[in-house]
């Protein structure tokens, strides 16, 4: 099975000149199928690609997408496609609607599909039936591919439909946000055509019910970006400290220039431990001197940012909203949390109006594109998140996705614990911050006669969110390496990872799978997998 797949998705690749005209609902009109999803936008970007190269035929696929501040298809996507010749069952052929809900984040993935005891409670998804050419704007230059469409509630009840999710996906396991009063378990957001929050939210839900079905989606690089200006001001100081070569330009963004943050510094900050920049100090090599990072700026041509009242540089520390996978894999891989007894949780939220006494300054912006608004707004002084009201210039950090484009936003990765976010280091073991993620689904839905090739669908999409071949061809080459999604030898379809590490096999040896639950749980620690199809292999660095 595993070779029939990736030799049906290599043939697909190859498939341009057969390829069939792309789908609208103006010129096509209703599809055969339709499958609405719910969960986290820490996958979004491997999804989109996912859809691109292997679920829709070659040249076949329009997407739509909603707009909201500077974000397209940050809260909806919808995905029309054919078809590809790799779906199995009959799907191969037919026109094919993909809604991606990740408005709400990885809690929508799970808490609407499980409530009034597995039935699900509806959501606002994106509808594009019925609809028109003039209903839609050109989305960048590729017209008559993408489309997008400011949603407000004035336009609301046109653009979303009320319905139950088929499916959830998640870049964590879902144990770890069922978690009642806690900072994972997922908080409601306000519907866009009331206003307000869906009626019956559960408040309650601590496991995954009977009759549904985990498919595990592979795992993910997640991590720590920084400003700009505070990555420049890690550089400069950690070249006077001597941990950076003296070589290294302050401002250059590649595997070698990389500042670093060890784990438990991060913790602290994550914990809302340390208030200001003036606090983090490091000692001159040349002077055997204590000096603040605030001291350093003129080294690295940086201007020292805002002072609140007390004249101190408040440390800025972008989380996430309750129920967001980034936000709870971050917890559970620095603070240990909510899974250990007494572990310090994340630090509460600044209110709005409170910066100009705030230290540290905190918060929590509802998905990945609002934590990319922050980071520039931190940056630049600027508002364009509104979790920035007083425009303040703030050296701050977030937890992230590790596979974002960083070099064309004011914000840069950092190391954590001496090495880069990619999947060569996770895959050695030396790199922390990554998870595995999940496909959720039904196992049976009698009353929906089209659920066998929902089912379908849901797996094959998850399949190849796991797979190494479709890995390799959407992740993304960032300048200290490759970061994105990896298959791990976990997969029942027996992946082997390669020594040394083959970026065109990327798999990983080490799994957070739990024997007692049968699940992955991103609250442990990952091991090796000594089950490993062909022996168990890992490389040393």
């Amino acid at each position: 099975m595993k070779k029939s797949r990736q030799l049906a998705f290599a043939v697909s690749l190859l498939a341009g000149a057969q390829s069939a005209s792309a789908l609208t609902p103006w010129t096509d009109g209703a599809p055969d199928l339709i499958v609405y999803t719910s969960g986290g936008a820490a996958q979004d970007q491997a999804i989109t690609r996912v859809v691109s190269a292997t679920l829709a035929a070659p040249g076949t696929l329009d997407t739509f997408s909603d707009v909201s501040g500077s974000s397209i298809g940050g809260r909806w996507q919808s995905f029309y496609f054919t078809g590809n010749a790799n779906l199995p069952g009959g799907l191969a052929g037919k026109k094919i609607i993909l809604e991606k809900r990740s408005y709400g984040a990885a809690g929508y993935g799970v808490v609407p599909l499980f409530a009034n005891n597995g039935d699900g409670l509806p959501l606002e998804h994106l509808n594009i039936v019925g609809l028109g050419q003039a209903d839609w704007e050109v989305d960048g230059a590729e017209g008559g591919k993408k489309w997008k469409k400011t949603i407000s509630q004035a336009n609301a009840s046109t653009y979303l439909t009320k319905v139950v999710s088929d499916g959830g996906f998640l870049g964590v396991d879902p144990d770890i946000l069922l978690k009642p009063n806690t900072e994972n378990y997922p908080e409601q957001v306000n519907e866009v055509i009331t206003g307000a929050p869906e009626p019956d939210w559960p408040l309650t839900l601590n496991q995954v019910p009977a009759g549904f079905t985990q498919v595990p989606t592979g795992g993910l690089v997640y991590g720590l970006a920084v400003t700009e200006e505070l990555y420049r001001v890690l550089q400069a100081a950690q070249k006077r400290a001597g941990s950076l070569p003296e070589a290294v330009t302050v401002g250059a963004y590649d595997a070698g220039s990389l500042p670093n943050l060890n784990r438990n510094f991060v913790a602290s900050l994550l914990a809302g431990k340390i208030a200001s920049w003036e606090q983090v100090k490091i000692v001159d090599k040349n002077t055997n001197q204590a000096v603040s990072l605030v001291d350093v700026a003129a080294d690295a041509g940086i201007a020292a940012p805002f002072t609140n009242g007390d004249g101190k540089t408040p440390v800025g520390v972008s989380r996430r909203n309750k129920g967001a996978a980034i936000g709870a894999v971050a917890y559970a891989k620095f603070l240990n949390y909510p899974g250990t007894a007494n572990a310090n949780k994340p630090a509460d939220n600044t209110p709005d109006g409170d910066e100009d006494i705030a230290a540290p300054i905190v918060k929590s912006p509802g998905g990945v594109n609002a934590t990319n608004n922050l980071l520039k707004d931190w940056n630049n002084g600027t508002n364009a998140s509104g979790l920035n009201p007083g425009l303040q210039k703030i050296w701050g950090i977030a937890v992230n996705s590790g596979d974002r484009d960083a070099g064309a936003n004011p914000w840069r990765y950092v190391k954590i614990d001496g090495f880069a976010p990619t999947i060569e280091n996770v895959a050695a073991g030396v790199y922390p911050h990554w998870a595995e993620g999940v496909v959720l689904y039904r196992t049976n839905k009698s009353g929906d006669s089209q659920w066998t090739d929902k089912k379908a669908l849901l797996k094959a999409f998850a399949d190849d969110l796991g797979s190494p071949t479709v890995a390799k061809a959407v992740n993304a080459t960032l300048p200290f390496g490759i970061s994105g999604i990896f298959a791990t030898t976990k997969d029942p379809r027996g992946f082997t990872a390669s020594i040394p590490f083959n970026p065109d096999n990327p798999v990983v040896p080490l799994t957070h799978f739990c024997e007692a639950t049968g699940s992955t749980q991103t609250g442990i620690v990952p091991v090796a997998d000594d089950q490993a199809a062909g022996g168990l292999q890992i490389q040393l660095k």
